[in-house]
């Protein structure tokens, strides 16, 4: 079943709830505008292909579907590995962002009233076979 399904499907809504909702809301976007740098991919450790080679860092991306990969010095690649983590974290957030908000707005908001599917099914007429 789909998210949005599930949340369609849940009871209505008290004032209350939707204040919390709110209030999550709010809380969130706190939390949004205080992520440092964001950078989507992955950080690689490349280990050495010789005995005493040094260990290499690359980050990998994807752009216009393709993959891009870019060399990394030690710094830059822990540097990398905090705002990707971030990224994530925001992806997430973001996510709960929309949840909360398509729940609130389908409670909150005025909309259509639904018929039931039941009641529709039933007064449908069978069809008359030809020749009868």
């Amino acid at each position: 079943m789909k998210q949005q399904d599930k949340l369609s499907e849940q009871a209505p809504f008290s004032a209350s709830s939707l204040r919390q909702l709110r209030a999550a809301y709010r809380r969130m976007e706190k939390v949004l505008g205080q992520q440092p740098w964001l950078v989507q991919g992955s950080v690689n450790v490349v280990a050495p292909k010789t005995p005493g080679g040094n260990v290499t860092y690359t980050w990998t991306r994807k752009v216009r579907a393709k993959t891009v990969t870019v060399a990394l010095s030690e710094a830059q690649a822990d540097a990398f590995r905090t705002a990707i983590a971030a990224n994530r974290q925001v992806e997430q957030i973001l996510a709960r962002l929309r949840e909360v908000s398509q729940t609130a707005m389908l409670e909150d908001v005025p909309g259509v009233s639904r018929r039931r599917a039941d009641s529709a099914r039933k007064q449908r007429r069978k069809p008359v076979p030809k020749g009868a």
